[in-house]
């Protein structure tokens, strides 16, 4: 049996996207949909869904009643009292760093780098003190702007999840000038107490976004360690997911979250047919970047919570019964014999999704490839395999041939999921009306906009600029 193991921030963006919970930041909306996206997807594919039931006393049985059909699972009966007490250990041991106005510690610096989200921090006048403030680098009203507010939102969201339920962050944060000047708390006192344009602190939001990163990593680490406890596949809120692949490979930890990526290669590949198919033919390439399933369900389905009920209708169809049967067989395969006796498998699936794309983009007339590009195989590979052993496969590039396109029923069960995917999302015309299809239940707090605070920016061309009102670390 396959367990899909979800985290409760995913469950509370889910109440958001079916409108049980209110908003008051609408650069969040995306991230939510994600996470309806991975709730849609463990539904369909995953035996059975789970939870711990770590949420405080007084929201607990309401978080339960709301989903029924997730198994909460108490951390006590489980035993989980060393996974939470190590996960605080190894989030308590980060020691996050800004120096010259850049976090330069080994794990939240990469995590802002692999979620390309530039930043800086400088020195700001107020009040007669200068404090350490966080910008984004770039310009307002721009496809870039929009990512950075996104994302700086997905990571503040963080700190919300811990008035609900228990865990570990801290606002510590190793201070240090481009000179090598290293600040102390000491300094900062004597220099609020003067009010004599010395540097007196960090900022509220500075110490809040810290916060949430060291909130997001005991989150990742605690519930990774769960899922290699519970032998479950991890469903993370996507900023999580980001945080996790990156924890896992520097850190020498895997999981068992071969299922999960297996899933999310049957998900990316029917993106890039709906991609090629509204591409083909124009001057000019779209890519689609809507989430995939819950997306074309809800051409269906009319709503977010018609997503949900249809989703638990289609999993009980023979399609989707086959492709759950052969994600199954791969889980037990790996639990019993690891790569070794799963690798057939996976080549297996990766076979039926290229048979289906095959199919799909021939009945619109797009020129295919033939073969399965290795590099597929080798990604899902090394986000399980055990790092520990010091292995990884080496990222070469050739397409492992396969013979002529197998009759067989589960070729045929890939097949129709992907083209029934597709067809209902290759009018591009439409995209812009599904995507707000996807958010017409989400309900915003009255006078939200008067709460909503989005990024500080800087220009990068000034950036090293001093000026009266603003200082370089």
């Amino acid at each position: 049996m396959t367990y899909a193991l979800l985290d409760n921030a995913t469950l509370s963006a889910v109440q958001r996207v079916l409108g049980d919970a209110e908003i008051s930041n609408p650069d969040t909306i995306n991230g939510d949909l994600l996470a309806f996206e991975n709730l849609i997807l463990a539904i369909l594919f995953f035996d059975q869904l789970v939870c711990i039931d770590n949420y405080k006393e007084e929201y607990r049985q309401q978080r339960v009643e709301r989903f029924p059909y997730i198994r909460f699972l108490s951390p006590t009966e489980l035993g989980l009292q060393e996974v939470e007490a190590e996960a605080k250990k190894a989030a308590a041991s980060i020691k996050p760093a800004i120096i010259g106005g850049k976090f330069e510690d080994n794990e939240f610096s990469e995590l802002l780098e692999l979620l390309k989200l530039n930043m800086t921090c400088t020195w700001d006048l107020r009040s007669s003190v200068y404090y350490l403030t966080m910008k984004m680098l770039g310009q307002p009203n721009t496809k870039e702007y929009e990512k950075y507010s996104q994302l700086s939102s997905a990571i503040y969201s963080e700190l919300v999840e811990s008035s609900t339920t228990k865990g570990y962050w801290s606002k510590e944060v190793r201070l240090v000038s481009s000179t090598g000047q290293e600040f102390t708390e000491e300094d900062f006192k004597q220099a609020r107490d003067l009010a004599c344009r010395g540097f007196g602190g960090t900022t509220k939001a500075l110490d809040m976004f810290i916060a949430s990163l060291n909130w997001l990593a005991f989150k990742t680490i605690y519930y990774s360690m769960t899922a290699r406890y519970l032998e479950a596949d991890t469903f993370l809120h996507p900023i999580r997911h980001a945080y996790q692949m990156n924890w896992m490979s520097k850190h020498g930890v895997y999981g068992s979250d071969i299922a999960t990526e297996l899933v999310a290669s049957l998900s990316q590949a029917t993106a890039n047919a709906v991609t090629n198919v509204i591409s083909h033919g124009r001057s000019a390439s779209i890519k689609y970047t809507l989430p995939v399933f819950s997306a074309a369900l809800i051409q269906r389905a009319g709503s977010p919570s018609g997503v949900l009920e249809l989703a638990f209708e289609l999993k009980k169809e023979n399609a989707i019964s086959e492709i759950r049967g052969a994600l199954r067989e791969i889980k037990n395969a790996y639990q019993q014999e690891g790569y070794e006796g799963s690798s057939p498998l996976v080549t297996k699936w990766m076979k039926f999704i290229n048979a289906g794309c095959e199919a799909t983009l021939a009945k619109y007339g797009v020129a295919t490839e033939q073969g399965i590009h290795s590099t597929t195989l080798i990604n899902i590979y090394n986000s399980i395999a055990p790092f520990t052993t010091g292995y990884k496969v080496p990222g070469f590039n050739f397409n492992i041939p396969y013979p002529e396109i197998l009759k067989s029923r589960r070729t045929k069960a890939f097949g129709m999921v992907i083209r029934d995917v597709v067809a209902g999302l290759t009018s591009i015309e439409r995209l812009g009306a599904i995507r707000d299809q996807l958010a017409t239940q989400f309900r915003y707090k009255e006078n939200w906009d008067e709460i909503y605070m989005p990024p500080k920016t800087e220009d990068p061309k000034f950036a090293s600029y001093s000026s009266d009102w603003k200082i370089p670390m």
